[in-house]
């Protein structure tokens, strides 16, 4: 296996709350990161059909389209491209059964909002590593 290197990781920011993207992308950028930010589904969705990314970070409550529905259709897209994107979902809704329904919605793994950094990064290169093997 090649080593995470987070200066190489492009990630999509699918956030509608302005505070929310500016401490993400702070955070992220601290580790290297290069970033693009959506600020809803739909856009989100947009975006990833015109560029390549390593990771995307969804929030699930937006205007337009939310982080489920955008999820299904990059799902559905993918059936044509065969490659997948891991997706991370980010939520204030914090309970198990909220977990498992972004999972159930085709997300690969979940945060709970205010993310702390050290798991953010952590979730970040294992869910890339687990989608390279």
């Amino acid at each position: 296996m090649t080593e995470f290197n987070s200066e190489s990781t492009k990630i999509l920011i699918v956030e509608d709350n302005e505070m929310n993207i500016k401490t993400m992308s702070l955070i992220l950028k601290r580790k290297g990161y290069k970033l693009s930010v959506a600020r809803n589904g739909q856009e989100g969705v947009d975006i990833y059909q015109k560029e390549h990314f390593d990771l995307i970070l969804m929030d699930i409550q937006m205007p337009v389209m939310n982080g489920y529905e955008a999820t299904k259709f990059i799902r559905a897209l993918e059936k044509t491209t065969q490659r997948h994107i891991p997706i991370i979902a980010l939520t204030a809704y914090a309970m198990n059964e909220d977990r498992q329904k972004c999972l159930n919605a085709g997300m690969d793994e979940y945060l709970s909002k205010p993310v702390r950094p050290h798991l953010l990064y952590a979730t970040i290169e294992n869910t890339i590593n687990d989608n390279k093997t």
